[in-house]
C-alpha cells in the first residue's frame, strides 16, 4: 500500500504540471505575442514531452498493483485527452504566430533590407578569490572570453586579469609589473598557483564531506544539495577522478546529509528494491529530485489553500477555556501565534531575542508594536487590560519590563508566587540578571492533584580540546532565557571560559550567581546537526532526571521513533540545560500523543524528545524529594527549604 499511495502522489505531481502549462496556453490567448513567449513556450513543450514519459512509468506501475483496473484506465485515458490537447493548442499557437510573422516581415521587405542588431547584455567577468573550489569555473571562463581572443591586445588582458582577481588570489600578482610583455608572465604564475591538481582534488572532496546538513524538509534544501554535488562531482570528473565507483562512498555520506522525513523516504525506497540488486548513485539522485519536486508541488498547493482560505473565511475569534491540574490556558492567548518582534511563531514572552534584552529595552521597543504594556497582547491598553499586574511592584506593565532603583533587570518566573519574602535579596543595579527554567521535578505527595511530569531530555556529543568525543545529558527547557552547562563537564571538555558577573534569577525571586561563560560546541548522536553555544557554568543545575525511574514498558512508544534519549526513563545526571535561546529551533513541527495519563512525544532536530505528565502506574521507584532547576549552593543556603511544614513533606510509603 506505501507503494500505491507513492505513485499516486508521484501521479497528483504530474498532473499539476499539466494543469500548470494549460493555464499558461490559456495566459497567451488575449495578448499580442513576443518572441520571449515563444521561446518560453517551446520550452514547456519539450518539458511536457519528458512529463509524459515520466506519467507513463508511473501510470504503468499503477496498473499492474491494483485490482480495479478500470478506474487506472479512465485516469489514463483523462490525463492523455488534457495532455494531447494541450499540445495541439500550443502548436497551432507557434503556427499562428509564424504565419503573423512572415506576413509582417514581407510588407517590411519592400521598404528596407536592413535589420537593427540586437543588443546582447554585457557579459561580467567573472571574479576568483583563491578559492580553489572556484578555479576550474574561473580559468575556463576566463580563457573563453579573455585569454584566448585574439582581438584584446595584452595589455588589457592584463587589465581584466587584475579587475577579476579578490584576495589571496591577487596577492600573486601583485609585484609583476603592469604592461603588455608582462601579462602571460602573470597569467602563467596564476597557473602554476592554482592548477594544482592535488589540491584541487583535495578542496572538493572536502566540499563534498562538508555540505551542510538539511535541518528541515524542504524543496529547496534539497535543490540546493543536488547542485553541490553534482558542481564538486563533475569538477572531480574533469581532475581525472573515477568518481563513477564511488556510488557506494557517495549514497552513505549524502544521506546523512539528509532531514529526518527525507532520509526515512530513503530507506523505504530502498526496501522496495530488490535486495540483490544495487543501487546507483544516479538512482538516489533521482529520488533526491523526484522528492524535491514532490515537496514543492505539495507546498504550492499548501500556499494556494491558505491564500484560498484567507480571501474567502472571516476571522472567528474563540475563547475556549480548558483546566488541567489548577492551570487555565486562554485560547485567544494561543491563538496569537506571531510574535511582533521576530515574526516567528511563538509569543512575545516567549520571545529568545526579546528575552536577551534588558528590561529597560524591553520597555522602550513596546510602543512599537501597539500592544498593552501589561498582557503583550493588541486590542487595548494596560488601563483596560483584566490581568494581574507586575508580580514585583503590583502596577499596570508586565514584570518583564518591570524597573526600579534598586535592580535594572527582573524577569518573570514561570510558576506561582506566594507572598514570603525570598532568602536572597533582589540583584543590585550592577548585577546583570537572567532568568534561568523552573520546571519543577516533583515525584510524590500526599496532595493527590499533583502529577509526575518528565522533563524532556536528550543526550548529545560534545569534544574536547584533544578530539575525543563526550556524551552528555541535556535538558530542554523553553522556560529559561539562558544555556547553563555543569563546572565539572567544563573542567572535563577543557573549555575556554570567560569571566562573567551574571545573577539568575529563579523561582520566588531566589538567585544564584554565575561568574563564568564557555561556549560549547554541541552535536545530536547521529551527526545530523552541530551548533554552537553560549553557556553559563555552574557547579550544579538539577539532580537526577527523572527522580525516579520510570517503566518505559507502560508508555507504548512507537518502534520506529528515535528517541533523543534513549535512557530517558531511568534517573541520571543532567549537565547542560538547553533554553530559550536555541530551543525553538530544534523544536520540530509534529508531535505524538501517547494516550490518556501519558507523556507527549516532541519531534526535534536531537530526535523524539518525551514531557508531560505520567501515571502512577509508570513509576517503578519512589522519591522523596521536589526538585527545582537551582543551582546546588542557592539551595543550600537557602534556610527556607528546610523548613517545610510537616503536612506538605513527602512519605515513601504513597
Amino acid at each position: 500500500m506505501s507503494e500505491e499511495r507513492e505513485l499516486v502522489k508521484k501521479r497528483g505531481s504530474f498532473k499539476g504540471r499539466l494543469t500548470a502549462f494549460v493555464t499558461f496556453l490559456d495566459s497567451l490567448k488575449d495578448r499580442t505575442l513576443t518572441n520571449c513567449d515563444m521561446a518560453e513556450l517551446q520550452l514547456r513543450i519539450g518539458k511536457m514531452e519528458s512529463l509524459y514519459e515520466q506519467y507513463d512509468e508511473v501510470q504503468l506501475r499503477l496498473e499492474c498493483l491494483v485490482e480495479d483496473i478500470k478506474l487506472q484506465f479512465s485516469e489514463r485515458s483523462d490525463f492523455e485527452s488534457l495532455y494531447y490537447k494541450s499540445l495541439s493548442r500550443a502548436q497551432n499557437i507557434i503556427s499562428d504566430y509564424n504565419k503573423d510573422n512572415e506576413s509582417m516581415e514581407s510588407c517590411k521587405g519592400s521598404h528596407t533590407n536592413v535589420h537593427k542588431p540586437v543588443k546582447l547584455p554585457t557579459i561580467q567577468l567573472p571574479k576568483f578569490s583563491g578559492l580553489y573550489t572556484n578555479w576550474l569555473e574561473f580559468r575556463d571562463t576566463f580563457s573563453s572570453l579573455v585569454h584566448c581572443n585574439d582581438s584584446i591586445d595584452e595589455i588589457n588582458k592584463f587589465h581584466y586579469l587584475r579587475a577579476s582577481l579578490e584576495g589571496s588570489a591577487a596577492v600573486v600578482i601583485n609585484s609583476i609589473e603592469f604592461s603588455s610583455s608582462n601579462y602571460s608572465v602573470a597569467w602563467q604564475l596564476l597557473c602554476d598557483r592554482f592548477d594544482n591538481k592535488r589540491l584541487l582534488i583535495q578542496n572538493h572532496v572536502s566540499a563534498l564531506f562538508n555540505i551542510e546538513s538539511i535541518i528541515k524538509e524542504s524543496s529547496v534544501a534539497l535543490k540546493s544539495l543536488i547542485d553541490l554535488i553534482n558542481k564538486d562531482l563533475r569538477a572531480l570528473e574533469s581532475l581525472g577522478e573515477p568518481v563513477k565507483q564511488w556510488d557506494t562512498l557517495l549514497i552513505y555520506i549524502m544521506t546523512r546529509k539528509l532531514d529526518q522525513k527525507t532520509y526515512r523516504e530513503w530507506e523505504e525506497y530502498k526496501g522496495r528494491i530488490d535486495k540483490d540488486s544495487p543501487i546507483t548513485f544516479e538512482d538516489f539522485i533521482k529520488f533526491l529530485r523526484d522528492r524535491a519536486d514532490l515537496i514543492e508541488t505539495l507546498e504550492l498547493s499548501r500556499n494556494n489553500c491558505s491564500q484560498t482560505s484567507n480571501k474567502s473565511c472571516p476571522k472567528i475569534k474563540s475563547m475556549v477555556a480548558t483546566q488541567s491540574l489548577n492551570y487555565s490556558v486562554n485560547n485567544d492567548e494561543m491563538s496569537r501565534k506571531v510574535c511582533p518582534n521576530c515574526n516567528r511563531d511563538h509569543s512575545l514572552n516567549n520571545c529568545p531575542q526579546f528575552l536577551a534584552l534588558s528590561n529597560d529595552a524591553r520597555f522602550k521597543l513596546l510602543p512599537t508594536f501597539k500592544i498593552c504594556f501589561n498582557c503583550f497582547r493588541s486590542g487595548h491598553y494596560a488601563n483596560k487590560c483584566k490581568k494581574p499586574g507586575c508580580k514585583l511592584c503590583k502596577r499596570r506593565h508586565n514584570t518583564l519590563v518591570h524597573t526600579d532603583n534598586k535592580c535594572t533587570e527582573v524577569n518573570t518566573v514561570n510558576g506561582n508566587s506566594n507572598n514570603s519574602s525570598p532568602s536572597s535579596s533582589v540583584p543590585s543595579a550592577s548585577t546583570d540578571t537572567s532568568n534561568v527554567a523552573l520546571s519543577a521535578n516533583i515525584a510524590s505527595s500526599r496532595d493527590h492533584k499533583q502529577r509526575d511530569v518528565l522533563l524532556s531530555t536528550a543526550q548529545v556529543k560534545l569534544r574536547d580540546n584533544n578530539g575525543v568525543v563526550h556524551v552528555a545529558r541535556a535538558v530542554l527547557d523553553s522556560g529559561s532565557t539562558s544555556s547553563f552547562i555543569t563546572d565539572r563537564l567544563c573542567r572535563q571538555l577543557k573549555l575556554a571560559t570567560t569571566q562573567v558577573n551574571k545573577c539568575i534569577l529563579g523561582i520566588n525571586n531566589v538567585t544564584s550567581h554565575a561568574g563564568k561563560l564557555s561556549r560549547v560546541r554541541i552535536t545530536s548522536m547521529d551527526d545530523s546537526i552541530t551548533f554552537d553555544l553560549n553557556c553559563f557554568v555552574l557547579p550544579y543545575i538539577t539532580s537526577n532526571v527523572p527522580c525516579r525511574e520510570v517503566n518505559y514498558s507502560t508508555l507504548n512508544i512507537p518502534l520506529n521513533i528515535t528517541l533523543a534519549d534513549p535512557t530517558f526513563c531511568k534517573p541520571a545526571e543532567v549537565d547542560i540545560l538547553i533554553g530559550a535561546d536555541l530551543f525553538w529551533d530544534l523544536l520540530g513541527s509534529h508531535k505524538i500523543k501517547l494516550g490518556t495519563g501519558k507523556p507527549v512525544l516532541y519531534e526535534t532536530s536531537l530526535g523524539w524528545i518525551v514531557s508531560g505528565p505520567i501515571s502512577q502506574n509508570s513509576i517503578s521507584l519512589l522519591c522523596s524529594d521536589l526538585k527545582c532547576n537551582f543551582s546546588k549552593t542557592v539551595s543550600d543556603n537557602n534556610t527556607d527549604l528546610e523548613n517545610i511544614r510537616p503536612d506538605l513533606r513527602l512519605d515513601r510509603s504513597v
